[in-house]
């Protein structure tokens, strides 16, 4: 396996495909789409830049004559809009792996085997890791459960048929993918995110639970505070049927976390086989 970390937050193949909705009335379609307009506007504008927590990750695979489950543990920090820290450790601390990506570039090190994996997000070797559709400019928004802050559609609403919150079928400017997104009108979060090709091929499908609120900025939106920074604390991607899926839980959250492109910097050390992907 060429990048120790990237297997703990992507994966590839096709999600569930199945989405449980019925229709919504007119007048739930234009509540619903105001609420989320106003959800994006107040959350880019409010919420933090930053994220600074413990992660635990998981990672099943589910096969005909036996199932495997790998855990790892770290902190993770990340910075909008596509800066993501991870340092993987033991139980006495010390550090396993690390992986820094700034959302164009990308450095992996396997600190045991003394090897850094350094290349472009865009690269062959990085995509096979990577869902087809997925964004690495945008990875924070991926993380905490927001839409990145590009131009958008949105094509239909429908109600879910178990959770009774609305599912929005976007159409992105930027790509030619589009996104089924389960969003909480009242509590204003996004509860899944599936993302499907122009096809409608599902490529990933992520689930975001346990959100927790972290302090937010001042807004001239009446009615803002911590309740529009509500945070996922369980992330769990999801691919082929199931057949791989990957958790992560956050924890001890830093309650106010500032970085800057420096934070997301490493240098290899001189003992270190640097090796460059393509």
């Amino acid at each position: 396996m060429i990048f120790l970390l990237l297997p703990l937050f992507f994966v590839q193949g096709c999600a569930r495909s199945v989405l449980q909705t019925y229709p919504a009335s007119e007048q739930e379609i234009e509540a619903a789409v105001e609420a989320f307009n106003r959800y994006r506007l107040k959350s880019e504008e409010v919420c933090g830049c930053c994220l600074d927590a413990e992660a635990d990750a998981a990672l099943s695979v589910s096969g005909w004559f036996s199932d495997h489950t790998g855990k790892v543990t770290g902190y993770l920090q990340a910075m909008k809009p596509g800066y993501i820290k991870y340092a993987a450790i033991n139980v006495l601390g010390q550090p396993l792996f690390i992986f820094l990506t700034n959302g164009s570039m990308f450095k992996s090190l396997n600190v045991f085997a003394e090897k850094a994996y350094i290349g472009s997000v865009h690269s062959e070797a990085y995509r096979k890791f990577a869902p087809p559709g997925f964004a690495p400019e945008y990875s924070y928004y991926w993380l905490t459960g927001r839409l990145p802050p590009e131009d958008i559609k949105i094509l239909a609403v429908m109600r879910d048929r178990e959770q009774g919150n609305f599912w929005l079928q976007i159409r992105h400017a930027e790509s030619a993918t589009e996104s089924m997104v389960l969003f909480d009108p009242q509590k204003r979060i996004v509860l899944r995110h599936v993302l499907r090709d122009e096809l409608g091929k599902h490529l990933m499908d992520v689930l975001y639970a346990d959100h927790i609120p972290l302090p937010g900025k001042e807004s001239k939106y009446p009615g803002s505070g911590n309740e529009l920074c509500l945070v996922p604390a369980r992330i769990i991607v999801s691919s082929n049927s199931d057949t791989r899926k990957i958790e992560v839980a956050l924890y001890s959250f830093l309650a106010v976390s500032r970085f800057s492109t420096e934070d997301f910097h490493l240098e290899i050390p001189d003992n270190f086989e640097q090796l460059y992907v393509k």
